[in-house]
């Protein structure tokens, strides 16, 4: 175990990844608990690229959509490459960044949304595959050093399909300076020092690390509520109102419910429940994105500028979500279930009893504070952003999950995922109610924000 975190430390510090290595530090056994629960992480092979590159990539669209694809199986293959899945924060940072260098690269060629950072220069004569592919690339090869090989054999793939000549070029070259732009716009954001120790809380209701991360008292990135949103005004828009005082009907009637449904026993939880809460395991960052490619299938929605603007947005809205909560979090600094449950004794409500052997569903819980949920911001967030921009949120649509193999559960509706997804951590035992509820609705305030506000019509 050991001999893994320092392998992570130091292969992240020699390419600037350092946020990246602390946070899979702080998920440490995520994974086998994930594979004693009976869940199945698929993982892409060494050489493998993405599946959409057999499509057409002389179609602008699908180039946008392969280097999007591209995206997460980099995720992916960071945390295969260690045994531990890289948790939102940084993967939604790297999600944003690629997503805006295509949307930003399209719309330099042929203008047609507001682009995020490049908006000084035209060239109408570039290609656009190959300024999507370039930039996408660039994106990757910064932030995930390790993955250079996987872009290299993507990119080569990507630009084959585009006849030489000077479109490709200035295509090539665009791309270079999309993402130049936005890498050199994010150096600085904070998030390189948003990790620093944190004293633990001392009073009833006030944050302390749950196992495994008690040992040490380690609490992931307090800072990462700090570091420059994407859009949003400021890091703290939109902080929910207070949680429940601990004293209060409210709080006990949360701490009671989560102690009955969302731990490893339960007597209460039905078999649904349990599914939900394991399907729903993996980054709301990861899901949404899918479930946005998802409705530009079903909605036919071929225009590559379309495609790469809900993408970004999309991302954007995620980016910020992480943000913003995690502002929230270590602004309450509020405690987390596993805590509340085992200190019940002398938290000063009288309707609260405590057990000291009580577990979550899948261990260990996130080494972060309850209130409110950053997966249900997230998700929120992300569903905000699609019911805007489809000006629609009844849709019939299925989702499957990284997490159990075979397992499709169907919706009517873009919010009924969201909400699912936000209740999914109660289930597991990692939130409150009241941190989901405040955290949804945080996540739809951010969502609306995006839309209204970046990547505009022009």
């Amino acid at each position: 175990m050991k001999t893994k975190i320092n392998y992570y430390n130091n292969f992240f510090s020699r390419f600037k990844n350092v946020i990246a290595a602390i946070l899979i530090t702080a998920v440490l056994t995520t994974l086998n608990s994930c594979q004693k629960n009976g869940l199945d992480l698929k993982v892409p092979s060494q050489n493998s690229v993405s599946l959409l590159t057999q499509t057409n990539l002389s179609s602008t669209a699908n180039m946008v959509l392969t280097w999007n694809d591209a995206a997460t199986v980099v995720i992916t293959r960071m945390g295969v490459l260690g045994g531990n899945p890289l948790p939102p924060m940084p993967e939604s940072r790297f999600y944003a960044m690629l997503n805006i260098s295509m949307h930003d690269a399209l719309n330099t060629i042929q203008p047609k949304y507001k682009r995020y950072i490049l908006s000084d220069v035209v060239n109408n004569n570039a290609s656009p595959g190959a300024a999507v592919a370039q930039a996408a690339h660039d994106v990757i090869v910064n932030q995930f050093p390790p993955q250079q090989g996987y872009a290299d054999s993507l990119l080569n793939v990507s630009l084959n399909s585009i006849p030489d000549g000077t479109a490709k070029t200035q295509g090539i070259n665009l791309g270079k300076s999309s993402a130049i732009a936005i890498l050199n716009l994010r150096a600085n954001d904070g998030s390189a020092n948003a990790q620093y120790d944190l004293p633990q809380g001392t009073l009833p209701g006030q944050y302390r690390s749950t196992p495994p991360f008690d040992a040490t008292g380690f609490m992931a990135v307090p800072g990462w509520g700090n570091i420059t949103p994407f859009a949003l005004a400021s890091d703290s828009q939109y902080r929910p109102i207070p949680p429940y005082p601990v004293k209060s009907i409210a709080y006990a009637t949360d701490v009671n419910e989560l102690k009955r449904i969302g731990g490893a026993v339960s007597t209460v939880r039905t078999a649904d429940q349990t599914q939900i809460a394991l399907f729903w395991l993996p980054s709301a960052p990861l899901m949404f994105n899918n479930i946005a490619r998802t409705l530009l299938a079903q909605n036919n929605i071929t225009d590559a500028w379309k495609i790469a603007r809900l993408l970004a947005l999309v991302q954007i809205a995620e980016g910020d979500a992480n943000i913003a909560s995690l502002n929230a979090k270590y602004h309450y600094f509020f405690w987390r279930p596993y805590t509340a449950i085992h200190l019940a004794d002398s938290d000063g409500n009288a309707l609260t009893k405590a057990d000291t052997t009580w577990q979550p569903l899948v261990f260990p819980t996130p080494p972060v504070p309850d209130y409110p949920s950053n997966h249900a911001v997230n998700g929120q967030a992300a569903t905000a952003v699609m019911v805007d921009y489809f000006q629609k949120n009844d849709f019939s649509f299925d989702v499957t999950s990284p997490n159990l193999s075979g397992v499709t559960r169907s919706f009517t509706s873009i919010s009924q995922a969201a909400r699912e997804n936000g209740l999914s951590r109660i289930y597991v035992g990692y939130h409150f109610r009241n941190a989901v509820d405040k955290g949804q609705l945080q996540g739809a305030k951010i969502g609306d924000y995006i839309f209204g506000h970046v990547l505009q019509p022009l």
